[in-house]
């Protein structure tokens, strides 16, 4: 039999030992999180983290994974900076495994399904995440001294981010979403066809903002006759989309429209196609960002494109920002 001395000593390695794992799984645990969702088809797009709150230890690192074939990125800028877009960075890109304590900014490079980015957070706050994709696209993350206690576990995110993504994926309640589930839709009236491209909404948790896309042309084959115009309006709150014939611009090119588009009098930018392969880009076609206050007011954003056909012919054309998902449509002139 064991001394008494010897059983208090056992004890006390034992409670050592564990306290020293404890502190070491403080120091070293990885959460993880998502990066956007989609459906099979990738018509649906959730523009979101999934979850976009998170409370964490300082010493943790949170890995994001991209669930989407549209890009994103995790990025966090220091208090006071000037928001870049995803061309620029912060500026820049970071490594993975970077570290985040609010004194320099931190960004991931545009992620597309399966990449991952992980961030270590070494300093106590609250910092906002910014996808540099979609303005619409935020959340928070909480950073707690070690020790404090934590409100959730893994399972507990892993089950949020699961239930957010099948939520603004299944939303249903947006009018031009119940045609076929399609973002842009198109109906025809004498002498011109609307097209809807691109339509989407935004919804909010206590956190942030995220939002639903569906990046399809709702009846993306029109049939019209020479002579008629097509006009495309995007319906989305905060996606930008293109309406692309012919030859696709470099991706530097994709914003402003080609130089064979004219403005109309009411501000809807307007083309004529005369063949088929003939190129005409509409360039961003996206509504004005929302004002706030002690910034000057946004001018109206460009949303509708005109474009008349003059000869028959069977014209294709594409969004150049989300054809990889599947955003094609035809004009068939007849």
């Amino acid at each position: 039999m064991r001394s008494n001395k010897s059983k208090i000593w056992s004890f006390a390695v034992v409670m050592s030992f564990a306290v020293f794992c404890t502190s070491q799984v403080h120091a070293q645990q990885t959460w993880q999180a998502k990066l956007g969702g989609q459906s099979k088809d990738m018509a649906r797009q959730a523009i979101a983290f999934l979850p976009n709150e998170m409370w964490i230890h300082v010493g943790d690192s949170i890995n994001w994974t991209s669930g989407s074939d549209d890009i994103h990125t995790v990025s966090f800028f220091i208090s006071g900076q000037k928001y870049q877009d995803f061309t620029v960075g912060c500026p820049g890109y970071s490594a993975p495994g970077t570290t985040f304590d609010g004194s320099h900014c931190v960004s991931a490079p545009p992620l597309v399904t399966g990449q991952s980015f992980p961030v270590k957070f070494m300093a106590p706050g609250n910092f906002k995440m910014i996808c540099l994709v979609h303005p619409s696209m935020t959340g928070v993350i909480h950073v707690l001294a070690r020790g404090a206690a934590l409100p959730h576990d893994q399972a507990f995110y892993n089950d949020q981010a699961e239930d957010q993504q099948k939520s603004l994926l299944a939303d249903v309640d947006h009018g031009h979403m119940d045609m076929n589930m399609k973002s842009i839709s198109m109906r025809v009236i004498p002498g011109k066809a609307s097209v809807v491209a691109g339509t989407g909404e935004i919804s909010s948790t206590g956190a942030g903002f995220e939002s639903l896309s569906v990046v399809r042309f709702m009846n993306e084959k029109i049939e019209i006759h020479p002579g008629d115009t097509v006009e495309w309006t995007n319906l989305d709150p905060s996606l930008p989309h293109t309406v692309t014939f012919g030859t696709e611009p470099d991706p530097a090119h994709f914003f402003p429209p080609s130089g064979n588009v004219s403005v109309d009098a009411d501000g809807a930018r307007h083309a004529t196609i005369s063949f088929v392969g003939e190129s005409v880009h509409s360039g961003f076609l996206v509504a004005a960002a929302v004002d706030q206050s002690g910034v000057t007011v946004a001018a109206p954003g460009a949303t509708v494109l005109r474009i008349t056909f003059t000869h028959p012919g069977t014209y294709d054309y594409i969004c150049a920002l989300h054809d990889n998902l599947g955003m094609m449509g035809k004009v068939i002139v007849k």
